[in-house]
């Protein structure tokens, strides 16, 4: 009785690789996860051993028999109906004794395992037990080497139509349980351990490194490693080793470490794992490009590296908060994250990054994780009031649990910034010149305003001009990521980069002069990290120049990258140090006070949260699939597009593509997306620089098949410029009415 295809498994061998996986958990976490009882480790080996029970169904055995090229039997049914809810349905309960409620969990754990848009109807079911599953009984028992239900009984449909809420007494025992089958089911579907690197301990590493170097331990760091047993809020300023503190935290514990941006998980990633640097062999990685990054810098074993961090299976694990936070969506499927936070430790890095509404799901994620026996570290340069007072109203998360510390250093004097009322344009003759013996960043809030300056600025300075932003290729762009700190940090050369706010969190960059458009002030703190990010300011010049015009700023307006009321109290607050010093003191009460509740009242920043706040207190479990749960997190709906320029160039391996095995599929795949560009929905709304409707330029879809992974890719009729050689480019440009709004 067959339960895979590719590669061929019987139930029973499949059920046994779930038992392997469910031994290696609970040897690895068992005592750590204080929300589990021994007698729902119990309950979870009933779990695992009939949950693919169902798949002995002729229908399903059939499918599979069709596909190996082998016969089929006849079957007394042609329904197709879920094994999850089949299995159900050959669960012996009153073998295992079970009380009503820990009959009702593992109903809808194995009932759901799967999350199926088709709902449990009991006519369907009740036919294919009737007429298929029980009239081969005894050969299905001897293949599982189980007891089976004797009899057709189908009160267990009504308990999976009655589902868990978090109102429910066992909700959060129910969401351990089920979470944890997900995660053996898949981890045993994808061939590789539920967890990895069990006895690699991160704080180990980080030791190590730092008595290598010998390196002393900065207060933050202690703090950090003094507090292991503790949730810790620590604001600290640029250039304190954040980095190790957090890993110095998680000591011995399995840690999700998220950050906002994929460059600079990236970054981290290298620095972790590098033979030169801690040599940490248990880190895996996981965003949106995750798969391309570890392709090209992941070694031999990329792939399997890959399918554990999909399956959280790492020991220190960094990724994106759309990766593995975003189960207060409650979204179908949702519990394998959750469970998957028991007895772990989470890093936020750089909290007040995120947009209002998706820092009111982190909070509901730090409650969540909670909950479940989790930990949380929450590591900031600046910390919104708004968010503090949140977190401390709390009925779940108990003040004595979070520890505070703030680790600023006033005598760090780093920079002193000059106010400009006017626009970066305004001085670009300046700029360049201030380019010939220096080092220096533009920072400007949109695509076009960037791409506007690199055009200006290349007239007067040539190719000592580079350009980094969202609009190139995915190869392109990690090129242009590697290169800026190569050019920053081992070239040491003049020029100038222009780019976005792409480089405002964790990238290790240190500039000598900064000009940048004002945003808000949280994010222009980011900014002032990228220059003089180490060093102490030795002279008596500015070296941040921020230009403070809101009529000629890019990207400040409704509905744009920063809200404009927001920007213009900051900017209130900043005022009183142009021409002097900004001390790291300084930043930390100008961002407290901005996001004083009474501060904003009247902003779209606070009403943005307090609604995103409401929706998540008062979220319907499983309305969303999880594709859907992301793209509201994301909340841009993005395109992902391909030069036309560019896709001419692959159309004979495309039509490679549509005919090669599965292996070479997917690295024909790969190879097409890393030419591809992600841009927002919204800017097809607008018109071009004749008045055409934008949409006019997607062409078609790369591949028509609608269950084809290249479906979603569209053949976009603009312009691409860049040379990898050179890195001189504009990447993909068109005009449009509105305002570009984008990163």
């Amino acid at each position: 009785m067959y339960a895979k295809s590719n590669p061929v498994e019987t139930i029973r061998e499949h059920t046994d690789r779930l038992l392997v996986e469910y031994e290696r958990l609970r040897q690895a976490y068992g005592s750590q996860l204080n929300i589990l009882s021994a007698r729902d480790w119990e309950l979870l080996k009933i779990m695992v051993d009939y949950h693919d029970a169902g798949k002995a169904d002729g229908v399903f055995q059939n499918k599979i028999c069709r596909y190996l090229g082998e016969e089929g039997s006849s079957v007394a049914h042609d329904r197709s109906v879920p094994h999850n809810y089949l299995s159900v349905g050959l669960i012996p309960f009153a073998h295992y004794n079970l009380s009503e409620d820990e009959k009702r969990l593992v109903i809808l754990s194995v009932g759901y395992h799967h999350e199926r848009k088709q709902q449990p109807e009991k006519a369907f079911i009740r036919e294919v037990l009737e007429t298929d599953l029980l009239p081969k009984r005894d050969a299905i028992s001897r293949h599982m080497n189980l007891p089976l239900a004797e009899r057709v009984s189908l009160e267990f449909v009504d308990y999976l139509e009655r589902r868990y809420t978090p109102s429910d007494p066992s909700f959060f025992r129910y969401v351990m349980l089920k979470g944890l089958l997900h995660r053996l089911d898949h981890a045993a579907s994808a061939h590789v351990p539920v967890e990895a690197g069990v006895k690699e301990h991160i704080g180990v590493y980080v030791n190590r490194f730092m008595q290598d170097r010998c390196f002393q331990k900065n207060e933050l760091q202690i703090f950090a490693e003094g507090n292991r047993d503790r949730n810790v809020i620590a604001i600290a300023q640029t250039g304190m080793g954040k980095t190790e503190a957090a890993l110095l935290w998680a000591g011995e514990d399995k840690v999700f470490f998220t950050l906002p941006l994929r460059v600079s998980i990236n970054a981290i990633y290298n620095r972790i794992t590098d033979a030169e640097g801690m040599a940490y062999p248990a880190a895996g990685l996981l965003h949106s490009t995750a798969r391309d990054y570890l392709d090209e810098n992941g070694g031999e074993f990329w792939e399997k590296l890959y399918d554990q961090s999909r399956q959280l299976s790492n020991k220190l694990l960094l990724t994106t908060i759309d990766q593995i936070l975003k189960f207060p969506f409650y979204y179908r499927g949702f519990e394998k994250e959750l469970a998957a936070m028991a007895g772990a430790k989470v890093v936020i890095d750089e909290i007040q990054a995120y947009d209002p509404d998706i820092a009111a799901m982190l909070i509901k994620s730090l409650e969540m994780i909670h909950r479940v026996g989790g930990r949380f570290m929450v590591m900031t340069a600046t910390m919104p009031t708004l968010y503090m007072e949140e977190l401390g109203a709390s009925d779940v998360i108990e003040l004595d649990s979070v520890v505070q510390g703030e680790f600023v250093d006033p005598g760090l004097t780093r920079h002193r910034i000059q106010l400009r009322d006017g626009a970066v344009e305004d001085r670009l003759a300046e700029i360049a010149e201030r380019g010939r013996d220096r080092q220096v960043l533009v920072i400007v809030n949109t695509v076009r305003r960037a791409v506007q300056l690199y055009e200006e600025i290349g007239k007067m300075a040539g190719d000592s001009v580079y350009l980094l932003h969202s609009r190139f290729t995915r190869e392109d762009r990690q090129l242009l990521e590697r290169a800026i700190q190569h050019f920053n940090k081992k070239e040491k050369r003049p020029g100038i980069w222009i780019t976005t706010q792409l480089v405002e969190a964790s990238v290790d960059i240190d500039f000598d002069e900064l000009h940048t458009e004002l945003s808000v002030l949280d994010s222009f703190f980011q900014r002032l990290g990228r220059c003089y990010r180490k060093r102490k300011l030795n002279h008596d010049q500015p070296n941040v120049y921020v230009y403070t015009d809101l009529n000629h700023i890019s990207g400040i307006g409704t509905n744009n990258v920063y809200d404009r009321s927001l920007v213009e109290k900051g900017l209130a607050l900043l005022e009183k140090y142009d021409g002097l010093i900004l001390d790291e003191t300084s930043k930390v009460e100008m961002v407290r006070k901005l996001y004083d509740r009474n501060y904003l009242e009247g902003t779209d920043f606070l009403e943005r949260f307090d609604e995103a706040m409401d929706f998540f207190d008062n979220m319907d479990p499983y309305k969303l699939t999880e594709k859907e749960a992301q793209q509201k997190l994301r909340k841009i709906q993005n395109l992902t597009v391909i030069p036309r320029s560019l896709f001419d160039e692959w159309v004979d391996r495309l039509e490679v593509y549509k005919t090669a095995l599965r292996s070479e599929k997917q690295s024909i795949r790969r190879e097409i997306e890393r030419k591809t560009i992600s841009i927002p929905r919204s800017m097809f709304f607008g018109k071009d620089e004749v008045g055409d409707p934008l949409s006019k330029r997607l062409l078609h879809r790369v591949v028509d098949d609608p269950r084809d992974p290249l479906s979603d890719v569209w053949v976009l009729d603009a312009h691409y410029d860049f040379d990898r050689e050179t890195l001189q480019g504009k990447g993909i440009s068109f005009q449009i009415e509105e305002q570009d709004l984008f990163t």
